[in-house]
């Protein structure tokens, strides 16, 4: 919209109230740094981006806790490597496993 002015005839554009805002708007930093954020962060969140990274916090979770557990299987693996060294051991497996018995003890056999 044009407006005429004054005897010299000089004409002046009018802007619209809502551009003189947007403008004044524009002028402010800390509007524009938050808005622009705004617009990042729909866009990283639209994007799948947010979600691929919860996702992979997550499994990161569940993997650690699966390191914890075999670190602590690792441990009873070792404690029963050392055992398997000790006469106790093997005696105690070969009566178990292998149903074998010591000169002197005592056996039942059953009949079905």
């Amino acid at each position: 919209m044009k407006v005429r002015i004054g005897i010299i005839g000089a004409t002046i554009e009018r802007v619209p109230h809502s551009i003189r805002a947007f403008r004044h708007w524009l002028q402010n930093p800390g509007v524009v740094f938050v808005v622009s954020a705004s617009i990042a962060f729909g866009i990283v969140l639209l994007d799948g981006t947010l979600f691929r990274i919860w996702s992979l916090d997550r499994d990161r979770d569940r993997l650690e806790q699966r390191i914890e557990q075999v670190k602590g299987a690792i441990v009873e693996k070792e404690r029963q490597i050392k055992e398997t060294g000790r006469a106790e051991f093997i005696e105690r497996q070969a009566r178990e496993r292998l149903d074998l018995v010591r000169e002197g003890d005592l056996v039942f056999v059953f009949s079905n």
